[in-house]
């Protein structure tokens, strides 16, 4: 062997040991290969910043599933919608709310948006085609991405992302599931209003009030209702897990509903949709 070969040789030995080197070093690679094997799955969103609609508890059983789980559609044009406004929404001549009203869209409608328009003011609207073959405009404000199904307790109505329904656990008390699984997604208290407690109850399982981390407060709607939409960050028990509780009281002549909705960070927004479709008796 030639001092050449020689040289060469020993520089491929000289790479492969650093290469070698490099490997036990750099821990990081295995970790990778955890978050893309599904270990770390309460980390995982679609590039939208939407939770992906196949995420499920940590395969390690470290991380209780707390991502709202809805089928979402790709933000592109056409699309599918639903209509989540508890009133129903207005289809109007041109994009604007002072245009000729052609119908009403009931809640849970499904639509198929054709074109999109963002005005000067920041709304959005949207083009779709009606069953009598004209075009109108509705207020992207008022539409979910994802589709919807009607659950409902004693006294209130409210659409949720489809595949959840109210399960009742005690009188004045029910909690949504999704397809009856472990984790809730909205927990529903309510009663005379005169019998209402002066702060909302914690459920069983989440951490005491005094453990939770307040975030802005929102102002919120349901049907013509004012309510306080109150945010907190909490960690659930016995995991690293971080959730937000959205705690809304809701009261009328004569009752009273707390509603506590449980999910990720990512989900905040859903909570406005959501209120936005409920009726309260």
């Amino acid at each position: 062997m030639t001092k050449l070969e020689l040289g060469a040789w020993g520089l491929v030995l000289a790479l492969f040991g650093a290469e070698v080197g490099l490997v036990m070093l750099r821990p990081w690679d295995h970790h990778v290969a955890l978050s893309l094997s599904g270990s770390h799955t309460s980390g995982l969103v679609s590039a939208n910043r939407s939770p992906a609609a196949s995420v499920t508890p940590s395969a390690a059983g470290k991380c209780p599933d707390v991502v709202v789980r809805r089928v979402e559609q790709l933000h592109t044009i056409p699309r599918s919608a639903w209509v989540h406004a508890s009133d129903g929404v207005n289809v109007r001549a041109a994009p604007s709310s002072s245009a000729t009203r052609l119908t009403t869209l009931a809640t849970g409608t499904q639509l198929n948006l054709q074109a999109e328009q963002t005005n000067p003011d920041g709304s959005t609207w949207y083009r779709i085609r009606l069953s009598d073959g004209r075009d109108g405009w509705l207020s992207g404000r008022y539409t979910t991405n994802y589709p919807l199904s009607l659950a409902s307790t004693d006294a209130l109505k409210i659409w949720l992302p489809a595949g959840y329904q109210f399960q009742s656990v005690a009188p004045g008390k029910a909690e949504a599931h999704y397809k009856n699984g472990p984790m809730t997604l909205l927990y529903v208290e309510s009663g005379a209003k005169d019998q209402a407690p002066a702060e909302t109850m914690v459920p069983a399982g989440l951490p005491p009030r005094s453990a939770w981390t307040a975030r802005p407060t929102e102002r919120a709607l349901v049907g013509d209702l004012p309510a306080t939409d109150r945010v907190f960050g909490i960690r659930l028990a016995g995991s690293a897990c971080a959730a937000l509780v959205h705690e809304v009281r809701i009261t009328t002549a004569a009752r009273y509903y707390d509603l506590i909705f449980l999910l990720d960070e990512p989900s905040s927004s859903v909570v406005a949709q959501l209120l936005d479709s409920a009726t309260v008796q």
